[in-house]
């Protein structure tokens, strides 16, 4: 849910300060920019960069598409790009499209637990590779990459990075200033701010000439992302920027706390149960939950009293099994018997405790009973 303190400064440019933040003849305009740049000083702040290397977009899928289109060239391009199998949709889906259009692509499989393996990634690399994006927290299975070591191996060979950051931004800290990054996007709902507003940072030293909008129709953002900006939605961006970056710490330890209690309350009501992805290199209030020896039938169709997911949110509508849970090994009928818990800082221990119930009176009611044969001593 939407952080209240972020909803309220939102409504105030939704009604009493409605100007464009384009219109530069009026003091309703003027007070539009104005919050403009405060929100996006606010949330350059809370990743430490700049706030000129802040371009708003309307969400993490937009700024991936951005970042990874405007860097290369699809109509007269020979160049490689490289990701994980693992990615978020947004990010494969764009693969796709490119390896259609002159671009060579390649997405590499990641270790059981989900990581990458850093010295296949290496030995990938070619003369002719230009970007490679990778998510820093996995948004299904929520395992965290190793950003900084990838960062220098691209570096070493001269390769643009990008990160989608919007699954890690309020959950673990990061710097920019020490990760080298050249792109990052961000999404402002993952963090208890409005849906429909985005960011992509943009290194203002490493992207110089080296980034072109893919979409036209203005000069908003410096020519990179045309449309009238969303005043309202981005000052809740900032706002939520703000908050999450003075909480932090705090929302940390309250989740961490949830999120064991939920793991040992499973495990107290079905010991065999798995935990996809690593589990430690993962961030706080994500767990992606198998439970062996279920009847073939989805579970998540029985656990219509609480909000678990069975997926990414984001291919929901797609009948297919989740590709990343494919990645990883896993066999359709055990995703089947998989679901993502989401744990967040409103949510209480009751809260865990009543949904840890529910789980396990389902998936204990959908239990293969195995027949035990008794053998007669003589």
């Amino acid at each position: 849910m939407i952080d209240p303190r972020v909803l309220e400064k939102m409504n105030i440019y939704m009604t009493r300060e409605y100007g464009n933040a384009a219109s530069n003849e009026h003091a309703f305009g003027w007070n539009a920019n104005e919050a403009v740049n405060i929100a996006r000083e606010k949330i350059s702040n809370s990743i430490n960069c700049s706030p000129n290397e802040i371009y708003f977009t309307s969400g993490a899928t937009e700024s991936n598409n951005l970042a990874i289109l405007g860097s290369i060239n699809l109509q007269s391009d020979n160049s490689h790009i490289i990701s994980l199998k693992t990615e978020h949709k947004s990010v494969i889906d764009i693969f796709n499209y490119a390896s259609i259009n002159n671009i060579n692509t390649t997405l590499l499989n990641v270790k059981q637990d989900g990581m990458i393996d850093l010295d296949i990634f290496e030995k990938s690399i070619t003369s002719n590779t230009k970007l490679v994006s990778i998510m820093m927290a996995n948004n299904e299975i929520g395992v965290i990459q190793p950003i900084p070591e990838i960062s220098r191996i691209c570096k070493k060979h001269n390769v643009i990075l990008h990160v989608d950051a919007a699954q890690a931004l309020g959950k673990i800290k990061f710097d920019l200033i020490n990760l080298d990054i050249d792109l990052m996007s961000l999404s402002a709902h993952k963090i208890y701010g409005p849906k429909g507003i985005g960011a992509l940072y943009v290194n203002r030293k490493t992207m110089k000439n080296r980034i072109k909008s893919i979409t036209y129709g203005g000069g908003h953002e410096n020519g990179l992302r045309p449309g009238t900006l969303p005043v309202h939605n981005i000052v809740g961006f900032g706002e939520a920027c703000e908050i999450i970056y003075n909480e932090i710490n705090d929302n940390t330890s309250l989740i961490t706390e949830l999120t064991d209690l939920m793991l040992q309350s499973l495990n107290n009501g079905y010991p065999g149960f798995i935990l996809n992805g690593h589990s430690k290199i993962r961030i706080p209030g994500n767990l992606n939950i198998s439970f062996p020896d279920l009847k073939e039938e989805p579970l998540i169709q029985r656990l219509r009293k609480i909000a678990v997911s069975s997926g990414s949110a984001c291919t929901t509508s797609s009948p297919e099994p989740s590709h990343v849970l494919s990645a990883l090994g896993i066999n359709n009928r055990l995703i089947n018997s998989t679901i993502r818990i989401g744990i967040g800082k409103f949510n209480t221990i009751n809260d865990i405790k009543d949904a840890a119930n529910y789980i396990l009176k389902v998936v204990n009611k959908l239990k293969i009973k195995k027949n035990i044969k008794m053998v007669k001593k003589d």
